[in-house]
């Protein structure tokens, strides 16, 4: 058919641009396969047996025998089996089945948390050591080290060793303040840069009709329902910046780890923030659980949310509030600055964890695992991945003069299910965040380099674990006192609880095992740091 020879056609020319070694035992048995470990596999020799590759991924990106599976089969000489894994939450449940089924383990599993499970099955021989493939087939190493060389570590085991690979990791920059242009323009204000000027703005959003209807019915701010995040712009213009209670610790200046939700730059910033929740500044649904940024953003009546960056893309979020809403203009702000002065002036952005959300691994069951791996790692070089990603261009997708690209059809859409295209298929089992994700406009693409720079002294001074499991007091008390905190703060921004609390909060913590906790962490982070320096010295960085 004329689409499958179009794809022959694409594949022979993308074969081009791989570098093959020769050589390569083979086996037609099924059985594993021991190689040279200094000749590279041939992943296009054809006269290597068809190999079998069951893979566990969520169902929404599973479409069986689709146009770019096929392709996928045709590029490598394999067979695909789709193993279809339910909705997140109920992933991993399914996960540890199949990882427990000897004829049921697939041979690339796919999961999301699960450190402890990630152990288990590490230490039990389940999951193969990828550390020689990785550096025989670096495509998807060289590129993690082009974002940061410590996501790779917070990936590795004892020794650097790998057993996973990330799957998706989040922009270390991805969320920024967005601000009606249009309401700041019809009320004379500037672009907020320092907090009282952004301060200011919130007020006048909600005291000054900026919609221009006479009647008192907008914000200043809205933001997820029982996320704290809708609070950054405060947390990080407090003090030192530690108000930062998306990162669980933060560093002191004396060089100790203390609870991020127990330091007085929390103390402060969620004083002020009580204080514009009592004045009407914001929108009450942000102490609703069941509230997303979405829904805020299409409902409208406020003038500033912290939002993710990738809004800045066409069809999105803000498409259905400019439907309801011509004339408005949102525009990304630069954090405005607080007491401290930082990012020339400018305020600290949030910072994004650089351990992966969710992992992947080739299991003990997979034949021949290097030259899995190999395929993997074609599969995510630039050519093959817009293939796989985003579909062919001049059907799929064109490329425009200025270099972004246009989708013609768009991942998961009716029309790509309708036609089996099967495009974002393995979504999430090596995602890349740079030019070849082409869902992001040149103008969206230097955004989220901003919100990175800026945002870089926020991470330097949070604390992200690499191995949870060791934090023994933290796994026993923590959750209770992600609760007091959580309860606290949201009833002094709700207004049943006081500021003035604050002294009987801390003693809340401490009974239950605040101190404990710290002083775990401020024994075991240490070795952590540590451990970074010598993977990152081993490794040339």
């Amino acid at each position: 058919m004329k689409e499958l020879a179009v794809l022959a056609t694409v594949a022979a020319l993308l074969s081009l641009f791989v570098s093959c070694g020769g050589g390569g035992s083979k086996s037609s048995s099924g059985a594993a396969v021991t190689r040279d470990p200094n000749v590279k596999v041939d992943i296009f020799d054809k006269s290597l047996p068809k190999m079998k590759v069951r893979v566990s991924t969520l169902t929404g990106y599973t479409i069986p025998d689709s146009r770019t599976e096929k392709w996928l089969e045709e590029r490598y000489n394999i067979d695909i089996e789709l193993v279809p894994l339910p909705g997140a939450s109920e992933a991993p449940a399914k996960t540890s089945l199949l990882m427990a089924d000897d004829k049921e383990r697939p041979d690339v599993v796919w999961w999301s948390g699960m450190e402890a499970d990630f152990a288990k099955w590490k230490d039990a021989g389940l999951l193969v050591d990828l550390t020689d493939y990785m550096n025989k087939y670096t495509v998807m190493r060289d590129y993690y080290d082009g974002q940061d060389p410590r996501i790779m570590f917070y990936a590795s085991s004892a020794g650097g060793r790998i057993y996973r690979i990330p799957g998706d990791v989040a922009e270390p920059g991805c969320e920024t303040l967005w601000i009606r242009k249009d309401w700041l323009d019809k009320l004379g204000l500037p672009i907020p840069k320092t907090m009282k000027e952004y301060n200011e703005a919130l007020y006048a959003f909600a005291n000054k009709d900026p919609d221009g209807n006479g009647r008192k019915d907008t914000y200043g701010l809205a933001g997820q329902g029982n996320d704290l995040r809708s609070f950054w712009p405060w947390q990080q213009g407090a003090g030192t910046g530690r108000g930062n209670v998306y990162f669980q610790f933060v560093k002191m200046p004396d060089g100790s780890y203390e609870f991020s939700g127990a330091t007085e730059d929390t103390r402060k910033w969620l004083g002020q923030v009580a204080q514009l929740m009592k004045d009407g500044v914001i929108n009450p649904n942000v102490v609703v659980p069941t509230t997303s940024r979405g829904e805020e953003m299409a409902r409208g009546g406020f003038g500033s949310m912290h939002a993710w960056v990738a809004w800045n893309n066409p069809n999105t979020t803000f498409d259905s509030f400019y439907a309801t809403n011509p004339g408005a203009e949102w525009v990304p702000l630069r954090m405005p600055v607080g007491d401290t002065p930082g990012n020339d002036g400018y305020g600290v952005e949030n910072a994004g964890y650089l351990s992966a959300w969710c992992f992947f691994g080739i299991t003990k069951s997979a034949s021949d695992p290097e030259r899995l791996y190999a395929i993997w790692d074609d599969m995510g070089a630039p050519e093959p991945y817009v293939i796989k990603r985003w579909g062919l261009e001049g059907q799929e997708y064109v490329t425009n003069p200025d270099g972004s690209h246009t989708l013609l059809i768009r991942p998961g859409s009716n029309e790509a299910l309708e036609k089996q295209i099967g495009i974002d298929l393995f979504h999430d089992l090596f995602a890349r965040k740079d030019e070849y994700n082409f869902s992001n406009t040149p103008e969206t693409v230097q955004l989220f380099a901003d919100r990175t720079r800026d945002s870089r002294a926020a991470y330097d001074i949070g604390i992200e674990k690499k191995d949870p499991n060791m934090y023994a007091a933290w796994n026993e008390y923590g959750a209770e006192l992600l609760d007091i905190r959580n309860a606290y703060i949201y009833n002094v921004i709700g207004g049943t609880e006081s500021i003035n609390d604050w002294d009987a909060y801390i003693a809340r913590l401490k009974a239950n095992g605040l101190d404990e906790v710290l002083a775990e962490l401020n024994e075991l982070y240490p070795k952590q740091q540590e451990e970074e320096r010598a993977y990152l010295s081993s490794r040339g960085f």
